[in-house]
């Protein structure tokens, strides 16, 4: 009989096809052993003896389709992440809303929030502008489909690797906006922590309920999906954007090759396009 620490064709083939239908993630034949990695330890817990099995509690046992969302999406994050996306968030993006828009508060979407770790940076940015703007307010949404990672970036507590880089590199916005130990770990401040909040959402499906946003951070997560997936993606932050708003994507990603409603402001830098595609060049 087939072990944990083997999974047949057959079970690689019926897994992935319920990982793409629960979260839209396509895995390759190339990443079927970090599968049988984050998975074998499962087998354990709940006593099966295969990946068989597995598959049969994922067709009767929906908490248990959550769990395998949770495990199998990839959730590296920390604070202060690609500097260049918060400098241009603080130095460009900010004063030209703050001067531009004075009747509402900026609104901001993390939309692979994972832990929260770009939520609560962009967080610290928003409130270094709040002290700088007195009618200037700001609203944050943070996203993702684990409801593992939904619960930490809700705690808001950190320390080690997420915090390190952030707390060198800004030591003055860190002590500013941090409060926390290397013990016990740090939280944002709470002026911050009561501006955001943290949900559980589906790319692949629109976001409901909910007022345009200003800026929306998108990084990381399109290499995960196929093309055709990215463009529904797109679409649907695009939907969720407003007409003057930003959008920011991975350093390993591009939107070149993808057809979207965006132009290029500059590298990972994207906002609505001004002109309506199609028609020649």
């Amino acid at each position: 009989m087939e072990s944990s620490k083997t999974m047949s064709d057959g079970d690689f083939a019926k897994l992935r096809a319920i990982v793409y239908s629960q979260t839209g993630i396509s895995i390759g034949d190339a990443r079927r052993s970090l599968l049988v990695t984050r998975l074998r330890p499962r087998l354990r817990d709940l006593g099966l003896p295969d990946y068989r099995a597995y598959i049969t509690r994922l067709s009767k046992d929906p908490a248990e389709r959550q769990e395998l969302t949770n495990r199998v999406t990839t959730n590296e994050t920390y604070f202060y992440r690609t500097p260049r996306v918060w400098t241009y968030f603080n130095d460009v993006f900010l004063p030209d809303f703050a001067a531009r828009v004075q009747n509402r508060p900026m609104r901001v979407w993390s939309a692979a929030a994972s832990t929260g770790e770009e939520a609560y940076t962009a967080g610290v940015y928003l409130e270094e502008q709040r002290n700088r703007s007195e009618r200037f307010d700001y609203a944050i949404l943070g996203t993702d489909i684990s409801s593992r990672v939904i619960d930490v970036a809700t705690a808001g507590l950190y320390k080690g690797r997420p915090v390190a880089r952030f707390r060198q590199e800004q030591p003055d916005l860190f002590d500013r906006h941090m409060t926390g130990s290397d013990e016990a770990g740090f939280k944002a401040g709470p002026r911050i922590r009561s501006r955001i909040r943290f949900r559980q959402h589906s790319l692949l499906t629109p976001l409901r309920n909910t007022a345009l946003f200003d800026a929306i951070f998108l990084r990381n997560v399109l290499i995960y999906f196929t093309a055709a997936d990215q463009e529904t993606i797109l679409r649907h932050a695009r939907a969720a954007l407003h007409p003057d708003g930003v959008l920011f994507i991975g350093e390993s990603e591009s939107l070149k090759h993808i057809d979207t409603d965006f132009e290029q402001v500059e590298p990972i830098i994207y906002r609505p396009a001004t002109r309506a595609k199609g028609g020649g060049a």
